[in-house]
């Protein structure tokens, strides 16, 4: 008996803690729910009947009226709807194009003792070029620099004649007496035979026959068939390409080996 009235003294405190935490959550629950006023309707402010008496006895604040706060954001929808004016997109003109206006070309003004010096020496330049398959236009860029087609022009180091040939090198190609490289028939030959072998020897390479004419074979070939790290000689190679793509540009050569203005070719 005494373990049965302690039993039910267990199970009923059991019961009571148990309760209590119901109870507990049940104040809490009451607490959030009833804690602050529900919004109601301002047309339905009190609320009241049978149904809702329970519900207003446990929750005082139901039965108070509420007024419900009024957003003026809203007026735009109670308007209606609303038109909005956008105004036709304007078309701006298109940018006007203007040609760039190219600049002033300098200009040259050739003296006439040059002139009359290139032309009296084309006619021989132009045969050479074609007897040692030679584009006579090179032949005019080195003459150009060499001598500026001067016939008689000597340099200190004894070179002579248009294309600065010296005695040794004139040798080689069949000129035995040196006198006759002042003219500028012979003087063009023994060059452009001269030049044919380096074209030769160095596989067309137009930089390296420069430089030998120049330089020397021995200097190029010293340098492992570059152009010599010499001043001089970079500045000749340079200085002939420069002419010679110039001329290019504005001369070609007709099947006969003459000169042609490429702005007459244009003009027919």
């Amino acid at each position: 008996m005494a373990g049965t009235n302690k039993k039910r003294r267990d199970v009923s405190l059991s019961n009571l803690i148990a309760a209590a935490a119901l109870l507990g959550a049940a104040s809490v629950t009451m607490a959030q729910t009833c804690g602050g006023k529900l919004p109601t309707p301002e047309a339905k402010a009190v609320v009241g009947g049978e149904k809702f008496k329970l519900i207003t006895q446990q929750c005082p604040g139901l039965s108070e009226p509420i007024t419900i706060q009024h957003a003026s954001q809203l007026d735009l929808y109670e308007k209606g709807s609303v038109t909005i004016n956008m105004s036709d997109p304007v078309e701006e003109p298109a940018p006007r194009f203007i040609p760039p206006v190219p600049a002033p070309q300098p200009s040259i003004n050739v003296p006439e003792r040059d002139v009359s010096r290139v032309l009296k020496i084309a006619p021989a330049v132009t045969a050479a070029a074609q007897a040692y398959d030679l584009d006579p236009l090179l032949l005019h860029a080195i003459a150009h620099v060499e001598s500026r087609h001067g016939a008689t022009a000597v340099s200190p180091a004894g070179a002579r004649g248009v294309m600065q040939m010296m005695p040794a090198t004139a040798r080689r190609f069949g000129v035995a007496d040196e006198r006759t490289l002042f003219d500028a028939d012979t003087n063009l030959r023994a060059s452009a035979a001269y030049l044919r072998t380096l074209f030769l020897r160095y596989g067309e390479n137009v930089h390296l026959v420069l430089a030998a004419y120049n330089a020397g074979e021995g200097a190029v070939d010293r340098n492992g068939r570059n152009v010599p790290p010499y001043p001089e000689t970079q500045a000749y190679v340079r200085d002939v390409l420069a002419i010679y793509r110039r001329l290019q540009a504005t001369f070609s050569v007709s099947p006969t080996g003459t000169l042609v203005s490429r702005n007459e070719q244009g003009a027919r």
